[in-house]
């Protein structure tokens, strides 16, 4: 330490680094994801205005196909809620240093937020939760 300011070392710079790296990988991932729910959301209001527009011309409005476009709506609304908590929860696992945290859930985690990722890599993840309570002091992501 010199006259109050702490001097990190290379090392401790190079993990630095890495791990911003790996937390915009996870953030880029995430951000697709999101992006692709918002995209079929947005496709499926182009189709009730093409519906719309077709039963102004005289069509019959099919109630059975309204009625799954708005399920397929709530279905990626409840998909996006979950990513963003997810994210939440990635993003605030950095907030302390030292916490105690849950391993499994911490697992489970980092599995679903790879998912897309290890897809792309023809890899399918699948977790079974501990059935005890395994757990670290260490914050998940120490930055030093």
């Amino acid at each position: 330490m010199v006259k109050g300011v702490a001097i990190m070392s290379n090392d401790q710079n190079a993990a630095k680094d890495e791990n911003l790296r790996f937390f915009g990988k996870v953030i880029a991932s995430i951000s697709h994801e999101l992006k692709n729910v918002m995209a079929i959301i947005n496709e499926k209001a182009g189709l009730l205005h093409d519906l719309t527009l077709m039963a102004q011309k005289g069509m019959a409005l099919d109630v059975n196909r309204i009625q799954s476009i708005a399920d397929d709506v709530q279905s990626q609304i409840k998909r996006g809620d979950t990513i963003v908590k997810n994210m939440n929860k990635f993003a605030h696992s950095v907030d302390e240093e030292t916490a105690q945290i849950n391993l499994s859930e911490l697992t489970v985690l980092m599995a679903t937020l790879s998912e897309r990722t290890a897809s792309r890599l023809g890899v399918t993840l699948t977790v079974k939760p501990a059935q005890t309570g395994l757990s670290s002091a260490p914050g998940p992501f120490c930055w030093s």
